[in-house]
């Protein structure tokens, strides 16, 4: 089985503006705690650690901090340009 694949710069991003959200409504990670039932090792992971985060998990902190998801995802990744799909390929 191959390694995780994991986008460190964008789940960067997404950090970052959960942590920024949570800094412009005052809610703390307790409060996110409080609110989701996560640990608060698991809220912070979710918020300010380095690993992957579960989407499931994600939408829960959404819900903790009163935003919708397409708040965390204001941000544009590079699209790589791929060569045609094999459906395609074999027109």
């Amino acid at each position: 089985m191959g390694e995780q694949f994991i986008d460190k710069k964008s789940l960067e991003s997404i950090r970052e503006r959960l942590w920024n959200i949570c800094g412009e409504k005052k809610i703390a990670l307790e409060d996110i705690q409080d609110r989701t039932g996560f640990s608060y090792s698991q809220v912070y992971r979710i918020v300010r650690g380095k690993n992957n985060m579960s989407v499931s998990g994600l939408i829960a902190v959404c819900k903790a901090l009163e935003v919708q998801p397409t708040e965390v995802f204001n941000f544009k990744v590079q699209i790589p340009k791929h060569p045609p799909t094999r459906k395609n390929f074999n027109l």
